[in-house]
């Protein structure tokens, strides 16, 4: 819509403001990685290897807690063998410290996300 009869509007603000956000939008992760004026964010483009990573240090995690379950017990009286106890209860918290790992990791992550998406709108809201 024009705002005067006969009146171009390519040159307005709005579409020059415009231009602008999709000349941002289209650059790429290092242009974006240092950008100074912090203009575009590069936390949700880079938050699924973050959450791949956390995943895999999470499974080397419950890896450990496996494999300390077979490992000799040092005790009062001496060294033993590691019981069948110590085998049972380490099999069953394995998975269970992956699970609650991976879904805590999730929740952090989605938090930052979501914090993120909400400065994105809020800065189309601004302008």
């Amino acid at each position: 819509m024009r705002p005067y009869p006969g009146r171009k509007t390519h040159g307005t603000p709005s579409v020059r403001r415009e231009t602008r956000v999709m000349t941002e939008q289209n650059k790429g992760f290092f242009a974006s990685l240092f950008d100074l004026s912090f203009h575009r964010f590069v936390t949700p483009t880079i938050i699924r290897f973050v959450y791949l990573i956390s995943l895999i240090g999470i499974a080397i995690w419950s890896f450990f807690v496996l494999v300390s379950g077979f490992v000799p017990s040092y005790g009062l009286f001496g060294s033993s063998g590691p019981s069948a106890g110590g085998i049972l209860l380490h099999l069953i918290l394995a998975p269970i410290t992956f699970i609650l790992g991976a879904i805590s990791a999730r929740i952090s992550l989605e938090f930052i996300v979501a914090v993120f998406r909400i400065a994105e709108n809020t800065e189309s809201l601004r302008r």
